[in-house]
């Protein structure tokens, strides 16, 4: 039985080796001297969801660490405009030239540059550490940050690698748990590890089995990519996270509010009925959005609320905006959240000598466009 089974194994190693599992992407230490989270640079990846590889991409950590197609230069001085956030900036399921960022960057040519920075799992402190880091290598033009329903009580949380806020007799503070990077387990080097850990969720599933064996499970609803549940105690947090995120950022940018651009994603999937808006009205999502959003106007930031052009868009060509097994934005997502951007003040103050045509539309017709035709880079 035993050399049954290992002949088994090596027959599904030899399989999946010809088949699109995730690559394993190696991070740094994360310390003083390399405080943002990143991927070891210059390497090719390859990602896929679900057990029957429903969606899969390849593409490229480039040579400061970030999952996009340009190499980064800091030497040049041509306006800069710079992207974060977390895995909706960072995009793995997602070709570059369909992303936020290689549209824009594509819409920009040689006027000047977009570069994006983001890594899975971040929150608004992340977003404070990733600004500060951009501002000390890029110097940029102009700020947009993408803002989830997770990014506000995560704020709160300690994980390892990432900034978070602690609270102390001043307030909040941004500090960061430090994250030591050790050889590469030996185990991801295995096909049928990786597919049963990223493709299979073989953990997740056993969990979600246990619980609901065990009765464990509270049925609780999730609005916007977190809980709905909206107790005044953790309204009461959030909301000082986002006064200490508003308050922190121009100066952690170098930036003042009116170059820097906010997106707040929309209450996806519940946005694309009556009956799912209705339901998901006063959830933690939708009061954090409103409690945000009025906020930066009073500070002076300019921000874009993806969900009335979600919901417009929607009703145009019932294109939903993330993909069936994944809530990330899709290419139709980014492609909605480019022309936004592209209509902003902050992105026509940072690229002030280019041309714009004024109908938002344009930049999802040449995204579609050139979706079909080979890749190039920005500029050519």
């Amino acid at each position: 039985m035993a050399i049954g089974v290992l002949a088994c194994l090596i027959v599904a190693e030899i399989v999946l080796h010809f088949l699109p599992v995730p690559s394993g992407l190696k991070t740094p230490t994360v310390d003083a001297h390399n405080p943002v989270l990143r991927y070891a640079p210059n390497r090719r990846y390859t990602m896929s969801i679900g057990w029957n590889f429903a969606v899969v991409n390849r593409g490229r950590v480039n040579n400061y660490g970030f999952i996009n197609d340009q190499d980064y230069d800091s030497t040049l001085h041509t306006p800069l405009l710079a992207v974060v956030g977390d895995s909706y900036v960072e995009a793995l399921m997602v070709p570059y030239h369909a992303t936020l960022q290689g549209r824009l960057a594509r819409l920009v040519g040689a006027e000047g540059r977009v570069y994006s920075f983001g890594f899975s799992g971040g929150a608004l402190t992340q977003y404070l550490a990733e600004a500060e880091f951009v501002k000390g290598i890029f110097r940029p033009s102009g700020l947009v940050v993408v803002i989830v329903g997770n990014d506000f009580d995560q704020s709160l949380e300690k994980n390892i690698g990432y900034h978070y806020f602690e609270k102390d007799s001043h307030g909040l503070r941004l500090a960061r748990m430090d994250y030591h990077a050790h050889r590469f387990p030996w185990i991801w080097w295995s096909a049928v590890f990786r597919y049963l850990t990223l493709n299979v969720r073989l953990r997740q599933r056993i969990a979600i089995f246990a619980a609901r064996f065990g009765k464990a499970t509270d049925g609780s609803r999730w609005v916007g990519n977190t809980a709905a549940a909206a107790d005044s105690q953790r309204l009461a947090a959030s909301r000082q996270v986002v006064d200490e995120f508003l308050a922190e950022l121009p100066s952690r940018s170098g930036l003042p509010p009116s170059r820097i651009l906010l997106v707040v994603d929309g209450m996806r999937p519940d946005l694309y009925s009556a009956e799912g808006l209705r339901a998901a009205a006063g959830s933690y999502f939708d009061l954090m959005r409103r409690y945000l959003i009025g906020e930066a106007a009073r500070g002076g930031f300019e921000l874009i609320d993806m969900q009335p052009r979600f919901i417009e868009r929607y009703r145009r060509d019932s294109l939903r905006f993330e993909y069936p097994i994944d809530v990330h934005w899709s290419g139709v997502g980014h492609e909605a959240a480019a022309e936004a951007v592209a209509t902003s003040h902050v992105f026509r103050r940072t690229f002030p000598r280019r041309e714009f045509l004024g109908d938002e539309r344009i930049l999802g017709t040449q995204a579609r466009r050139v979706a079909v035709a080979p890749h190039r880079t920005p500029g050519h």
